[in-house]
């Protein structure tokens, strides 16, 4: 029996040693997180954790017991990759277990055992930013000093990710899973981002969705000599990968041409070979239509597989398309969208305008738009004044009048202040402005409120009337205001209060006399008029009563060339001592009320008319010039292409004069010839000139004139043989956007650069995930947890994936509400640095193909 007067537990000293520990822990540990897991699925027979899930994370103190480093720091590379076998000691108290840790535990599900650290369990080292699962918990070492045990010694070991979820809202903790990183990727290789590796915990999916519909944009420009089009004569067959397209070299000062072969599958009979994985050529994609061929290169298919490739090639030797340039990828796209290349137009018209003289300050308006001379173009080495190939009339735009509206200024006199008590007498406008649409605001400063201010002293103990002095008589009084004489402060209170009667002028409203005597001023006759008694100091005077000033009101009127052009009064005010501001509201810009307009004429096909040309001249006289231009092709009317025509090509009208007119060239012709000439092509169009239908106003500087030149409005297509619109074709990129925009046909007959339309993408995708959210896919119902998200190339990668997910469905985020389409799943490991299974693969089948398309390796 032991001595009961020996105490080896006593309730204080426990508490003592506790109180150290705790104490010490807090001097010289680390906070670490304590992870507990909860157990959501579990088989039923041996128990086996089938998910487990790490929500909450509790922070604690804990003494690090193995100081000089990891325990049985070893790496090994096992069939599973690297694998790093590092132990951790920790030591915690047990008190601040049980009463912080246990208490928020108790009520959690799926919690195995709260009343203790459990094995299995995960403790965050804040210093190596790593997960260390608890494999042992010794809770009875040191071994019951004074019969109590005071701490737990957490025996650990490097957390090995498998399925877990690990979602506690605490950043440093969570992002171990993508390795700290918020691209889960480490670079390894010196930070230019190639060679880069995953830093992500566990297995991984990638799934490429359709980004947010985002329509693409391209430019296309012209050169000559360009490469058509590369034309398949035979697909050939046996290419294991595409044959390089060799293009023969363009002549000096030109650009050779570049080209990419596109491949298909499964046509055995052009294969070759009895190898079904082999391809043939579909299609050949033009990169760089090259620049300076005179005659179609050669074209060859270049390869160390496959073999009997062949195309032509054409040319455009005038205005092909050289590259189409890609300006906006887009995104969203899940198919190859169509690319339009507008069709050829040939050159547009253009004309100048002319103002009126001479320009005066506000404005003056358009009173002509003569037609500019056009340059020597493609068919047209005369030069193209007023456009070519207008099969309808096209649309003028004049530009607005430059600048923006100049608001109208005006001023203001008064009357006689003493005859009138200061009104506005006269508005006189200084600046009309202009663009003005109707009528503006005018606004009248107000002539501000004044009140009367004076002082006043004594004579023996009353007030003395004769020394008020005025510092302001106040103004557009209507009635007198009522006088106050008062004593403040530590002045005697008098023993008669005087009392004071103000008087003002009829007109002007301002204060003129204060009279303290009812008999003696006539304005005080029978009022309590006094001057006080019993005053030691000189009193205050005040005068309370509203001063009554009006605010002049005025309206204007405008012209129809948009200017202010009167101003009349409307309330002349009261109470002016001075003149004041008058503003005109601003008109803002220019308005299309004042654009000018105009309507163009075309000459819709050639002219034909007698004439006679000398001898070998290249004058033609006894003509009617009427609607013939310079620039205009002449030739024969009946005959050009006999052996009698005397006419050279190309001639075109060099001048014209009156009933006579001068060509480029001398005529062929031996004997004086009166004949009938074409002036000009067939069907081809022309704008003559522009009628101004309304001359605008408010032009300071003659506008610009834009006459259009739409495709819808030119025959150039159909009226010229050989012109062909340029095709275009786009490639998608895994992420849904446009990688490239390539060449079919390069068209032929381009002046003008084509405008490049793309359709628009067919994605509705939105938003952006988060990471440890949980996503669902619409049709399969399968979930992941997030663990990165690239919205730039709209690559999602998932962990913890439960199902399949199904090409085509929308993924949803359950925090973040985004949602997309997939577009590819990908459930290869992405790489680790260190793994090389997929390029053992493809080594292996490039030497046996054991796919599917050859299931016996035959080789």
């Amino acid at each position: 029996m032991l001595n009961p007067y020996f105490q080896q537990g006593a309730r204080s000293e426990q508490n003592l040693i506790q109180d150290l520990i705790n104490e010490q822990l807090r001097m010289y540990g680390v906070e670490v997180h304590y992870l507990p897991r909860k157990y959501l699925t579990e088989k039923t027979i041996i128990r086996e954790v089938i998910q487990s899930k790490f929500d909450d994370a509790y922070p604690i103190e804990a003494y690090i017991d193995n100081f000089e480093g990891y325990n049985d720091n070893t790496t090994i590379l096992s069939k599973f990759g690297i694998q790093q076998e590092q132990e951790l000691t920790l030591i915690i108290s047990k008190e601040r277990f049980e009463t912080y840790i246990s208490p928020l535990m108790k009520n959690e599900q799926n919690i195995k055992l709260s009343t203790r650290p459990k094995e299995g369990d995960l403790i965050y080292f804040p210093l190596g930013d790593r997960l260390f699962e608890i494999k042992f918990v010794e809770h009875e070492k040191p071994f019951y000093q004074l019969q109590q045990n005071y701490v737990y010694e957490l025996r650990c070991e490097l957390f090995r990710y498998e399925d877990e979820v690990i979602d506690t809202g605490v950043d440093v903790i969570d992002d171990v899973l993508i390795g700290g990183e918020s691209d889960g990727l480490i670079d390894g290789s010196g930070g230019d981002g190639s060679g880069s590796f995953s830093s992500i915990l566990g297995s991984t999916q990638r799934l490429t969705m359709v980004g947010s519909a985002a329509t693409a944009t391209g430019t296309a420009g012209l050169v000559n000599g360009a490469i058509r089009f590369i034309r398949l004569t035979n697909r050939g067959g046996g290419y294991l990968s595409p044959p390089r397209v060799a293009i023969s070299s363009a002549p000096a000062n030109g650009f050779t041409g570049i080209a990419s072969a596109v491949m298909i599958g499964g046509i055995n009979v052009c294969n070759q070979s009895a190898n079904p994985g082999a391809q043939s050529v579909q299609q050949v994609q033009i990169l760089n239509s090259g620049r300076g061929y005179t005659s179609p290169p050669g074209v060859r298919f270049v390869s160390n597989s496959g073999a009997g490739a062949a195309a032509t090639v054409g040319i455009s030797t005038t205005g092909g398309v050289g590259i189409v340039t890609l300006s906006s990828g887009g995104g969203g796209y899940t198919t190859a969208p169509s690319v339009t290349i507008s069709a050829p137009k040939h050159v547009g018209g253009a004309a100048t305008a002319v103002l009126d003289s001479p320009v005066v300050g506000g404005g003056v308006s358009v009173v002509s738009a003569p037609i500019s001379i056009g340059a020597s173009a493609f068919l047209f080495p005369g030069g193209t004044t007023g456009g070519v190939f207008y099969k309808t009339v096209p649309t003028v735009t004049f530009a607005l009048p430059t600048g923006t509206g100049n608001a109208a200024q005006a001023t203001a006199t008064l009357d006689q202040l003493s005859q009138t008590g200061g009104t506005v007498e006269t508005l006189a406008i200084t600046t009309g402005g202009k663009f003005y649409t109707s009528a503006p605001s005018v606004f009248i400063a107000h002539p501000g409120f004044s009140f009367a201010s004076a002082t006043i002293g004594i004579a023996g103990s009353s007030v003395n009337p004769s020394s008020v002095a005025f510092s302001t008589t106040g103004r557009a009084y209507t009635t007198a205001p009522t006088v106050a004489i008062s004593t403040s402060g530590v002045m005697d209170a008098p023993t008669q209060v005087a009392v004071g009667i103000a008087t003002i002028h009829p007109i002007t409203g301002i204060i003129t006399s204060v009279g303290f005597n009812s008999t003696t001023d006539p304005w005080c006759v029978g009022t309590g008029a006094t001057i006080g008694l019993g005053y030691t100091v000189a009193p205050s005077i005040s005068f309370s009563g509203n001063t009554s000033p009006v605010q002049a009101t005025a309206t204007v009127t405008v012209s129809a060339a948009g200017t202010v052009n009167t101003i009349s009064i409307g309330n002349s005010g009261f109470g002016y001592l001075t003149a004041p501001s008058v503003t005109i509201a601003s008109p803002g810009g220019a308005d299309e009320n004042f654009r000018a307009l105009g309507v163009a004429t075309i000459r819709s096909t050639s002219v034909e008319t007698q004439g006679t040309v000398g001898i070998g001249s290249s004058v033609i006289t006894g003509i009617t010039t009427t609607n013939i231009i310079v620039g205009d092709r002449v030739r024969l009317s009946v005959g050009h292409d006999k052996l009698y025509n005397f006419i050279p090509a190309d001639v075109f009208v060099q001048s014209i004069g009156s009933n006579s007119l001068t060509m480029s060239e001398s005529a062929t012709n031996v004997g004086i010839a009166t004949s009938v000439f074409e002036f000009g092509i067939e069907n081809c169009g022309i704008v003559t000139g522009i009628a101004v239908t309304f001359g605008g106003g408010g032009y300071l500087t003659p506008p610009t004139v834009t006459i259009s030149n739409e495709v819808s409005e030119k025959n150039y297509v159909e009226e010229v043989a050989g012109i062909a619109t340029a095709i275009g074709i786009a490639t998608v990129s895994a992420a849904g956007t446009i990688s490239h925009l390539n060449i079919l046909d390069a068209g032929y007959g381009y002046l003008i650069e084509p405008e490049v339309t793309i359709s628009d993408a067919e994605g509705s995708g939105s938003g952006n995930f988060v990471f440890n959210e949980t996503v669902t896919g619409s049709i399969s119902s399968s979930t992941a947890i997030v663990r990165v998200w690239n919205s730039e190339d709209s690559v999602l990668q998932v962990a913890s994936v439960t199902g399949e997910f199904i090409q085509g469905e929308t993924i949803t985020g359950s925090t973040s509400g985004a949602t997309h389409e997939l577009r590819i799943v990908n459930i290869n490991p992405v790489d680790d640095g260190f793994a090389d299974n997929i390029n053992i693969e493809n080594e292996a089948d490039s030497i046996i193909d054991f796919s599917e398309q050859n299931p016996f390796g035959i080789p």
